[in-house]
């Protein structure tokens, strides 16, 4: 037993002083890869699509952007070709009249572009339908309590069609300046347990008193964006949203990269050197004025 013990308490030991050494690690830069992030609703205005290039992971410079790109939108009826921001290099927009309509499927194409730089052209495509559109039929804002946070809530009264399922998206304004601006800061669910009710005063987004351009004073007016979505979209959104904050080490799923609907159609390899989402999807809106209480 006395020879037992030696091993293991020499075992120990062993593993207490063990060395550490540095290690560099040479990350090989890689090819840039087509990066797309687009939307068209049912709302009336210049759509906009972003086109730009992947960067190394350790690259301190903006985005590169993609520009004399081919971009072209189809409803299923008719095409129209999306035309450059002058002034924005690599945006991609609708004209000013142009809106979706619920019930089609629309289809992106971009064309006419080398990402990657190996001297052959390159065409993507992406399709999303819209889904049908929900009413809010009004908001209400009263202050809440969450976290030990002082909080504004924006109550709704909306009518979850029946029939159906719904996935939803849902951003909120302040003096007609969106708050939650950023992917990390929207609200996405769908109607698994309402489906077919009557939403009446029910919490839908939070107003932080802890972000300073979230504070409300009386007088402030308040919108909601009310987006019905695809499963899929809801799906994009929600894994970028994990990535952002972090997976759980206990709960969490085996890392993958996000899913997109970009898919690489020239040239014929069989690879798809494409990220982000192209979404179609019909609006709502509703909006109240703080009274303080």
């Amino acid at each position: 037993m006395k020879l037992k013990y030696n091993i293991i308490a020499l075992l120990l030991a062993s593993l207490l002083t063990a060395c550490t050494t540095d290690m560099e690690l040479n990350l090989k830069g890689a090819a840039p890869e087509l990066v797309v992030e687009g939307t068209i609703t049912t709302d009336t205005l210049a759509h906009n699509v972003s086109l730009k290039k992947t960067a190394d992971y350790f690259s301190n410079n903006a985005a590169e952007v993609i520009s004399g790109a081919t971009v072209t939108l189809s409803d299923g009826l008719t095409t129209i070709t999306l035309a450059e921001v002058e002034l924005k290099k690599g945006n991609y927009q609708t004209p000013a009249n142009y809106f979706g309509v619920v019930g089609r499927t629309y289809t992106l194409t971009i064309d006419n572009v080398d990402v990657n730089g190996d001297g052959l052209i390159e065409r993507y495509t992406a399709s999303c339908p819209i889904a049908t559109k929900v009413p809010v039929d009004s908001i209400d804002v009263k202050k809440a309590r969450l976290f030990q946070s002082d909080m504004w809530a924006i109550k709704a009264w909306v009518q979850d069609p029946e029939d159906e399922t719904n996935h939803y998206l849902v951003r909120n304004y302040k003096n007609d300046k969106l708050v939650s601006d950023s992917i990390p800061e929207w609200g996405v669910t769908d109607d698994e347990f309402y489906n077919g009710k009557y939403l009446k005063d029910e919490t839908i987004m939070y107003f932080s008193s802890t972000k300073e351009d979230e504070k409300l004073v009386k007088g402030d007016k308040v919108t909601l964006e009310w987006c019905s979505i695809t499963k899929d979209y809801q799906a994009y959104i929600q894994e970028v949203q994990e990535e952002f904050r972090g997976r759980n080490p206990l709960f969490g799923g085996q890392p993958a990269n996000i899913r997109t609907n970009i898919k690489q159609l020239l040239p014929v390899d069989g690879k798809n050197s494409a990220h982000g989402y192209f979404a179609a999807y019909s609006v709502s809106w509703a909006e109240t004025v703080y009274d303080g209480e």
